[in-house]
Order: structure tokens, then sequence, then C-alpha cells
């Protein structure tokens, strides 16, 4: 038809509807990008997912799923080891080990690809590359959509050393690429989550581990008692910690590497047959955009609470967006929340409380906010703790020592929880409910919890906390 004019604005915007060719195009196949591929194919859009490398992405390839198939196998062996009614050395093969892992990483890639083709997505393998709020270029080939949803991820933070690029020295994406059975000594420049893991891990195959954390304490983002006592455990495990180093050079000595660092001034070094870099993980945004300043952005796409970005059409979830807390799971509820808008659906996840873990042993669970942080916003909070010690599974279980703390307003209202024992990953879902449920102390001290069991230890906790607010 012909336009008038005045009519220009609304004709050229028929005519980019009508030749649109999906509804949307989602950027990336981990857990950001697939559920909410698989989301609004369910809902009658028609959907297009780009992944130029393995379907599931860091999580289900490099991250979450093999460390944690590592993790549960050695933290088997640790226990019959410690145990006190085991007689004998048990042993692990490496080599099932690996395999194992394998296996288990190949069924849940098949599974997701499976979900995205019966929902009838189109997976399209390549480097998508967004020219504007409604196309994008892959391999010289043109796709238009409503709109489009960025889910790139993120890549292994660099750290700005000499010697960093030498042979051995690797992140934790090329960990797995040709993971050796034995490493007889290993370096690990980084006490986050992902260097607390790997040196359980590495420990229990017979490594000789170090492990550098450049703040005061261990998992520096968490509450700070967290990471003072995991240390004296990891210790005992034959860990070498060092809180508060300053890596500054990685050198090749006599065939070996040699990891130099600085602890209150002191000049030290560890030698290493390899080391892992493991110091955070940045927006994978490189080379995303025809023109780098297409969308705003600042170490990360700049979202609003809906995770629109300043360009209508594009939206963007998970590690890929400023400020994000760079978890699996939070990046798949933000998916499936940006998903239900843009099929004009109602949200049905809340994306803004994320619990956090590690899979460390004991276990380490966070949600909320700590005691600092709510007295930083002004909050008048309380917080109380209760020790693991006398907890009867605990003791059965011979767990290491353990707590679990809770953070709570004047009201009572639950605005926090830190827990660090047995089976904290799974009693953490309890506390999140409770949080944006916005329960208080003495509504979740009326629960009654099983025994004998981990998560009744809280029961007390929360009993205490109400009778001291009913005291003032």
């Amino acid at each position: 038809m012909k336009c008038r004019p005045q009519e220009n604005l609304y004709c050229a915007g028929m005519r980019r509807a009508q030749a649109m060719q999906y509804d949307l195009i989602v950027i990336g196949g981990g857990p950001g990008g697939y559920p909410a591929a698989l989301y609004a194919a369910q809902h009658g859009l028609k959907t297009a997912l780009f992944e130029q490398r393995e379907t599931g992405g860091t999580c289900l390839n490099r991250g979450c799923i093999p460390t944690k198939a590592l993790l549960h196998s050695t933290e088997q062996l640790r226990e019959l080891r410690s145990s006190s009614v085991f007689d004998g050395t048990p042993q692990l093969n490496v080599s099932n080990l690996y395999a194992k892992k394998d296996s288990i990483v190949s069924s849940l890639r098949e599974g997701i690809t499976k979900q995205l083709a019966a929902a009838g997505t189109e997976v399209i393998k390549g480097h998508a590359v967004i020219r504007d709020g409604h196309t994008v270029v892959c391999e010289g080939t043109e796709y238009t959509a409503e709109n489009i949803l960025v889910a790139a991820g993120s890549v292994p933070a660099a750290l700005k050393i000499s010697g960093i690029t030498l042979p051995g020295v690797i992140d934790s994406d090329r960990l797995f690429d040709d993971l050796p059975e034995h490493v007889a000594r290993l370096t690990i420049i980084g006490g986050g989550v992902i260097g607390c893991e790997m040196a359980s891990v590495f420990t229990e195959l017979g490594s000789e581990v170090t492990l550098l954390e450049y703040q005061p304490y261990l998992l520096p983002l968490m509450d700070r008692e967290i990471g003072r006592s995991l240390q004296p455990i990891l210790k005992k495990r034959n860990i070498n910690v060092q809180c508060g180093a300053e890596v500054y050079e990685i050198v090749q000595n006599d065939g070996s590497l040699e990891c130099h660092y600085r602890v209150k001034g002191k000049e030290q070094s560890v030698q290493a047959d390899l080391i892992l870099v493991c110091t955070g993980r940045t927006a994978n945004i490189t080379d995303l955009f025809e023109k780098q300043d297409l969308v705003e952005a600042d170490h990360g796409i700049i979202v609003d609470e809906s995770f629109r970005t300043s360009v209508p059409g594009i939206w963007a979830v998970g590690d890929a967006i400023r400020g994000s807390i760079k978890l699996a799971h939070a990046a798949e509820a933000q998916s499936l929340y940006a998903a239900a808008l843009i099929a004009g659906q109602q949200p049905q996840t809340e994306p803004h409380i994320i619990p956090a873990c590690v899979y460390t042993s004991p276990e380490i669970a966070s949600v909320g906010m700590t005691l600092e942080q709510a007295k930083e916003q002004g909050i008048d909070a309380a917080a109380k703790k209760v020790t693991m010690n006398a907890n009867a599974r605990s003791m059965i279980a011979e767990a290491e020592r353990g707590f679990i703390k809770i953070v709570y307003d004047q009201s009572g209202k639950l605005i926090g929880a830190h827990l660090m024992c047995e089976r904290a990953s799974d009693m953490i879902a309890e506390y999140t409910t409770a949080i944006l449920s916005g329960l208080t102390v003495g509504q979740l001290a009326s629960a009654v919890r099983p025994h004998p069991s981990f998560c009744e230890a809280a029961s007390q906790l929360f009993l205490s906390a109400a009778q001291e607010l009913q005291k003032q």
C-alpha cells in the first residue's frame, strides 16, 4: 500500500511486522537462553535459538554440572576415608570418575536438545551478531524478530599479570578440555566458589593444593563468617590456604610453574604443575553487537527490572547483564520472567531473591542480606545463629563444624539466611520461600520439622529469635 508522509512511521512498522521471521530470537543456549526459548515456543511464539557451542551453555558443559559430578564422588571418598566405622583405604578410579561426569553431561544435553525440538524451537549453530532492535546476523545470513533476548552468558575474567598465558595456566572454562588423571601440584588463584570447590576435589584426588585469595577471607561475596569458618576446614584437609595473597607473576622454572605472590608485603612463591585461575567472570558481550554502542552497557548490558535494554525489542538476562549474580538458576529465573512478558503472560517467577550455594563439605548456602548489608541500608536488624554441634543428624553423619544464621528486622520478618552445614543447598529453599512470602521468625517457629534432620536445628533458632522480639 502507498503511504502518505504522516503515515510513514506507521507503515514502516506494518511492513516490518509483516517481514519478521520470528516472534523471538534467543542468543545463547545456556540456562538463561533455552528456558526462555522453550517457554516462548510452548506459548505459541515462533522462536529461534542461536548457540555457537554446545547446548546447555557453560553451566552444563564446563561449569556447574561437571564440577558437582566430581565433587559428589570425591566427597563420598572423603567420607569413607574419615569415617570411624570403615576399615581399609578406599580407592577412586579416576577414569571411571571422568567417564561418569561425561555421561551425565551428555545425557542432560541430549535432554535439552529433545525438549527444544519437541517445542518447535529452531536451533541455529553459529555466532550471532545483533544489527539492530529486530535483526540478527549469523554466518552471513540475516534473521529478523519482534524481540531479541540476549542470554550470552559470561567468560572468565582475565587476570592481568605476567605469565598468565604460559602453558599450564588455565581458567575454569578450559579445565575440562583435557583434564589429566593426576595433577601432582595444583595452585588455584581465587578463593571464590569455583576455587574452593576445585580445591576440595583435587585434594581428595591426591594433589598438593595451594589456594590463593586476594581478600582477607575465602568466599568474600558471602557472609564473612562463612569464609572464615571454611578456611580451617580446608587447611585440615591439607589445602594450603593463603588469604590476603596478591599474585603478581607466574614464571617457568626448571620445567614447572612458579607462582609469585605477596602476603602483608612479604614475597612468597609456590611451585605447581598446573595453575587454575578462578578470579571471577565477565559478561560475554564482546562482538555481540554490530555497533558496540547499540545498547547501553557498562561491565554488562544495562537493563530495567523487567530485563529490557535501552533499545526497544532487545532484552537481556543472566551473566550478560550488569551487576548480575552469576548463577545458573538466577539466569533461568530471569529468562522465564522476560519470556513471560514477551509472550504477553504474567510472570510466575520472582527473579530478584536468589539463593547462592557452594558445594564444598560442609555445603554452604545463602539468600537475602547479611547483617552488615542490612545495617548499610538503614534497616534495624538483628542476627542469630545456632551451631550444628548438638544436632543429632550432624553427629550421625560425622559432619564438620557448621551453623545456621538468620537475619531479621524488628518486625520479625526474615530478610537473610546463611547456612554452613550438611544439605545446606537443599535447606536454603525454605528460607528463600520465607523471605519471598514475608514470613516472620514467629511464623517459621510454628512449623514442625522432622527429627532427626539437619533442618530441625532451625526450629529452636526461630523460636529463640521470636522470644527475644517479644521481650522488647
